[in-house]
């Protein structure tokens, strides 16, 4: 019986580690998107440069 349910908690288990870092990602992304431009300038980063980094971070 327990090897049954550690068969099933594991891909259960990775998928909602998952999901957690997507809506980490997805956080993160919505907040960088809600920065002024003088925020952002103090990260160096230019608002243009956004997507880029975002699409690359996943």
């Amino acid at each position: 019986m327990n090897t049954v349910l550690h068969r099933l908690a594991s891909p259960l288990l990775q998928w909602s580690r998952h999901a957690a870092a997507l809506r980490r990602q997805q956080a993160e992304a919505r907040a960088l998107m809600a920065m002024g431009q003088h925020e952002l300038n103090d990260l160096g980063v230019g608002r243009s440069e956004l997507q880029s980094l975002m699409r690359n971070a996943g």
